[in-house]
């Protein structure tokens, strides 16, 4: 039975890590790379763990300005309000918009992966 429990789990870790980087790999090719300026942090509390979270504003193409929530968060407001940082979105939905590091990008997918295959390892483990 436990080993359903994390073969199952396996399953839904990979499939939200694919869906995961489909949309960062439609940011990848399709979007457009630009700067944006974190104007703030939001703080989010969960056990004993607090995080921040940069907001980040950006103008479009066309001079239009958005802002986004940063999927990753940091320990500290490191770096300082007002920081400029570069950003990938997509011109057709500028709500899809990250930060263009690695850690915005890809952290969250990779350690799904590694959840997954993990979860769904326990099928060979006798």
């Amino acid at each position: 039975m436990l080993k359903t429990y994390f073969v199952v789990i396996g399953i839904l870790c990979l499939a939200l890590a694919a869906w995961l980087v489909a949309r960062r790999l439609r940011v990848c090719f399709s979007g457009v790379t630009t700067s944006g300026r974190i104007f703030l942090y939001e703080k989010r509390e969960m056990d004993d763990t607090t995080s921040f979270h940069p907001l980040i504003v950006f103008s479009d193409a066309n001079g239009q300005q958005h802002q986004f929530t940063s999927v990753a968060g940091y320990s500290d407001r490191k770096p300082s309000e007002g920081t400029e940082v570069r950003i990938s979105y997509l011109p057709s939905d500028p709500k899809l918009a990250y930060i263009a590091t690695f850690l915005h990008m890809w952290a969250a997918p990779l350690a799904l992966v590694v959840l997954g295959c993990a979860g769904v390892a326990v099928l060979w483990v006798h």
